[in-house]
C-alpha cells in the first residue's frame, strides 16, 4: 500500500499511529447519524481498531482491508477513505470526514483517488457502496463520482450504488 496523491489531498496508509490526529476528526459522534459504524469511544479504542487493520487483510486472508488516512494540502488530517477488496476484483468503499471538511471538495477528492489507485493497484474492475437513502450528500457524492444506482433495500434501510469498469 502505497501514499496516494488527489487533487488537494493525500491518501496516507493508515496506521495505528495515526489514532490521535484522526480521533479528533472522527470522534464526533454525530458524524455516524447515516452509518452503522458508531463513533470510536476514545483515542485508545481507535488505535486498538487501526492495530487490527494495519494488516491490510481480513482474518481468512481473502479480502483486502485497504484503509488511508485523508490529509488536505495543508497536511491536516481531514477523514478517512476505505475499500474492501474482494477476490472477484470488486470494492466496497467507505468514507468518513470531519465536519468541519464537508462540502470543501475533499470527500471527492479522496475517494477519486482511491477509486483510481484501486483500479491501478488492485485490479479493481467494479466499486459498490451502501448508504441510507437519507444521506442526500453521501449520495450527491456518489453520482458525481459515477456510481449509479443498483438496488434498494428498504427493508435494510439501505441504497446500493456501483461503478462497472468492466473486465
Amino acid at each position: 500500500m502505497r501514499r496516494v496523491a488527489g487533487e488537494g489531498v493525500t491518501l496516507e496508509p493508515q496506521l495505528a499511529s495515526h489514532a490521535a490526529e484522526l480521533f479528533a476528526v472522527i470522534g464526533d459522534p454525530t458524524l455516524y447519524e447515516y452509518i452503522d459504524q458508531k463513533a470510536p469511544l476514545s483515542q485508545a479504542a481507535l488505535r486498538e481498531r487501526l492495530e487490527i487493520l494495519e494488516s491490510r487483510l481480513s482474518p481468512d486472508g481473502l479480502e483486502g482491508w485497504l484503509n488511508w488516512v485523508v490529509r488536505n494540502d495543508a497536511g491536516a488530517v481531514v477523514g478517512y477513505v476505505q475499500a474492501t477488496v474482494y477476490p472477484t476484483h470488486e470494492a466496497v468503499i467507505a468514507y468518513v470526514l470531519g465536519r468541519s471538511s464537508w462540502r470543501q471538495g475533499y470527500g471527492y477528492a479522496a475517494c477519486r483517488a482511491m477509486i483510481d489507485e484501486l483500479r491501478a493497484s488492485y485490479g479493481v474492475t467494479c466499486v459498490i457502496a451502501t448508504l441510507d437513502p437519507a444521506n442526500a450528500a453521501s449520495r450527491a457524492l456518489l453520482e458525481k463520482l459515477g456510481l449509479g444506482l443498483v438496488s434498494e433495500d428498504k427493508a435494510a434501510n439501505e441504497v446500493t450504488f456501483a461503478l462497472d469498469f468492466g473486465s
